[in-house]
């Protein structure tokens, strides 16, 4: 006499599709890849989101869709990011990609010409460094779609941190979102330290 099946429970990954996580939240094994990915991407709207955003929350809504498919990379466009590389990255709060941007073209031309000529305003009019001004050309160019690719991205993996963090911590509502507000939103200080920064590099560039 064959025994009958024990039914599942709704945490228990009933056959009806009641639940899409295992107990702890994360991404249950034995979910097909697009439903983990469903799963992972879980929350990134509503009042928390906006509240880590900060500025242009409901654009951002719309920029993360694509990683909803596949949270791993997609690629997608900011032109903010593209434009402004490292003063991005510091408005985002993103200070690694922001300290990134700012060192890598410069390493990337060293390497790749084995020079470390200072590409002023006299040097690149030098006929002997047209090859050197075309290589930081294409390095600036690379660094742009660098840049607009992977901003988005970016940003979408520090808020799915901070959102998975809020929810770790088991906070009140109305601790949550001021946290989320700190730790997220927009650095203005730090975007004027790097224009200043950028206009007096120039500045000293034109002059050399």
């Amino acid at each position: 006499m064959s025994s009958s099946p024990t039914p599942t429970g709704p945490g228990e990954g009933s056959p009806d599709g009641s639940t899409n996580g295992s107990a702890n939240g994360s991404p249950d094994p034995q979910l097909p890849a697009w439903a983990r990915q469903k799963v992972a991407t879980a929350g990134m709207t509503g009042e928390r989101f906006a509240a880590f955003i900060g500025p242009r929350a409901a654009v951002y809504e719309r920029k993360f869709a694509p990683f909803a498919e596949d949270p791993s990379f997609v690629p997608t466009w900011n032109w903010s990011a593209a434009l402004f590389q490292s003063a991005w990255f510091l408005y985002r709060k993103l200070y690694l990609s922001a300290f990134g941007f700012m060192i890598l073209p410069g390493l990337a031309f060293r390497l790749l010409t084995g020079s470390d000529t200072q590409m002023t305003m006299s040097e690149l009019q030098k006929p002997e460094n047209q090859g050197l001004a075309m290589m930081q050309l294409g390095i600036g160019i690379s660094s742009i779609i660098a840049a607009g690719g992977l901003g988005n991205w970016l940003l979408f993996r520090r808020a799915r941190a901070a959102l998975r963090l809020a929810d770790m911590q088991a906070l009140p509502e109305a601790e949550t979102m001021p946290w989320l507000t700190r730790v997220g939103g927009i650095n203005r200080i730090g975007v004027a330290l790097a224009v200043a920064v950028f206009l007096v590099s120039t500045y000293a560039t034109l002059r050399a």
